[in-house]
């Protein structure tokens, strides 16, 4: 079972890790990586040149040390980390909540967290977000170990995991583990009653580590750039009150992104937001109600600050997965607190979801992309052959195995549509496409400049710093000195109209600006 669950792991999270193009935002790790590499400077980031302290290190010396060890970054090297620690998440869960609850619920509760769509996306994502995420999941859960294990031995070491844990998931993004820790363990300790058990969290030794640990790194930055302390004043405070970069977003933005995350088990939230409040779960209530606050006060946190982003309430949906593992491993085997009438009801609730989506999916290919028939059919089929088989087998009373051929058929759709569509029509590939041939096309020595738009794509896949210059007649003087130019969308035509710029090389789709694809090209003056 331990088996099956870290199988499943590793193929959802690292399948074609490659085959998509790094975004806009992916890059910004992956190229401040290759200039810590390329500079030998491990301690002061730098993206482009330009010293970059929006993001803590973490990030950039794991895929600098990914580099390291496979001799370049690219797609996979910058990838690998969140891989890594979305298998690590797992563990945890698989380790932690077999000492509460059972193998049983355990290994559903990860085959949950690994079918969300919230593990799916960010594992495949050279972000910091997964990485974060698998940090804070295990700080949670060691947390709560240590306080009902009876072992003092045992306490210690699970307090000494959880101080190491929230200190690197600091050095991952810092200072969010400040709003997604704390606050979840506060309510713990007033809703149960814990102070006195404070002692117990090893407050001394656990903060001396956990400042040891998170201090250097500023302490050297700010020796170096002074103006860091006021940089980061600004990005991580105000950004929280929403003085900065606020991005305007409603009260209620999180509410759908829940149960976006939570898919394929969106129909799960109210289930888990209600379990705890019934006293039928019984021996199992008190570790449901400490997941219920880690979950529900992490994303409270997230809805009261200013700045509001899709990825912020990643880390709930550890907690999220375990209260659903619990439901899940309850209608399926033991049927104690939900009722069978209800459990059908769900199970042919989403049969016919499941059907639906199929027509709907069979449609929308017919009509808008009809090239992709032959692909949607392909996982239509598969999925109507795991729905069948999964039915026939609940009909034999064989839970187990139609258990395991339930994640097994989603797994093969999830794969399926991978290949099929997510890689194909990734709007990221263009501009991967462009800026590779324009690396191998400028010799390496010469200077490369970009006219008014530059994107973090193009500098990774360019495989070098390019400058940014927005005045047309400057870049013309940099064109008639030798330098080579690149121009996209309207900056593109704007050069053509200027005249005296030749084009060396030209692309219809060579990047994306907003939600559409442009034009690009680059120019150089002739040796002739």
């Amino acid at each position: 079972m331990i088996i099956a669950c870290l199988a499943f792991a590793v193929v959802i999270a690292s399948w074609t890790l490659s085959a998509g193009a790094l975004n806009n935002h992916e890059c910004l790790v992956s190229v401040t990586a290759r200039e810590m590499l390329q500079t030998g400077d491990w301690i002061l980031p730098r993206f482009n040149g330009e010293i970059r302290l929006q993001k803590t290190p973490l990030c950039y010396w794991l895929v600098a040390s990914a580099a390291k060890l496979t001799g370049r970054v690219d797609e996979f090297s910058s990838r690998l980390p969140s891989v890594f620690f979305a298998i690590i998440s797992v563990i945890a869960i698989l380790y932690f909540v077999s000492q509460q609850l059972g193998i049983g619920i355990a290994a559903m509760s990860a085959a949950v967290w690994i079918s969300t769509l919230a593990f799916v996306r960010h594992s495949h994502s050279a972000r910091p977000e997964m990485v974060l995420c698998s940090l804070i999941t295990i700080s949670m859960l060691s947390f709560y170990s240590a306080m009902q294990t009876q072992s003092k031995r045992r306490r210690i070491l699970y307090m000494l995991v959880f101080w190491l844990a929230f200190a690197f998931a600091m050095l991952a993004k810092g200072p969010a583990p400040l709003a997604l820790v704390l606050p979840p363990l506060f309510v713990y300790f007033i809703v149960f009653k814990q102070w006195k058990r404070l002692k117990d969290t090893l407050p001394t030794v656990g903060a001396i580590l956990f400042l040891l640990i998170v201090l250097p790194w500023p302490i050297m930055v700010a020796a170096r750039a002074p103006e860091g302390w006021a940089f980061w004043k600004r990005e991580f405070i105000d950004r929280f009150m929403g003085d900065y970069a606020a991005g305007h977003k409603p009260i209620w933005y999180y509410l759908p992104l829940v149960f976006l995350f939570a898919a394929p088990f969106s129909a799960l939230v109210p289930y888990v937001i209600a379990a705890p409040f019934y006293s039928i779960w019984q021996k199992k209530r008190p570790v449901m109600w400490y997941l219920w606050l880690w979950f529900v006060v992490q994303i409270v946190v997230m809805t009261i600050s200013g700045g509001k982003r899709q990825h912020y309430i990643l880390p709930a949906f550890g907690a999220f997965s375990i209260l659903a593992g619990i439901c899940l491993y309850d209608m399926i085997f033991e049927l104690k607190i939900f009722k069978p009438k209800e459990v059908k009801t769900l199970f042919i609730g989403h049969v016919i979801t499941a059907v639906a989506a199929s027509a709907g999916l069979l449609y929308w290919v017919f009509t808008k992309m009809p090239s992709f028939t032959w692909p949607a059919v392909h996982i239509v089929m598969i999925l109507v052959i795991a729905v069948a088989i999964v039915i026939f087998l609940f009909l034999q009373k064989r839970k187990v195995t139609a258990t395991v051929f339930l994640f097994a058929g989603y797994c093969s759709v999830l794969l399926a549509t991978y290949v099929y569509f997510f890689n194909p029509l990734d709007y990221n590939n263009p501009s991967r496409s462009f800026s590779t041939e324009i690396g191998k096309i400028v010799p390496a020595d010469d200077r490369l400049i970009a006219f008014n738009y530059l994107s973090a794509r193009t500098i990774q896949y360019a495989g070098r710093s390019i400058a940014e210059l927005n005045d047309i007649e400057m870049i013309r003087r940099k064109y008639d000195s030798g330098a080579w130019i690149i121009a996209t969308g309207d900056d593109y035509q704007d050069m053509l109209k200027a005249g005296g710029f030749e084009t060396v090389f030209y692309r219809r789709m060579a990047e994306r600006h907003g939600q559409k694809d442009v034009e690009g090209g680059l120019f150089h003056e002739s040796s002739d």
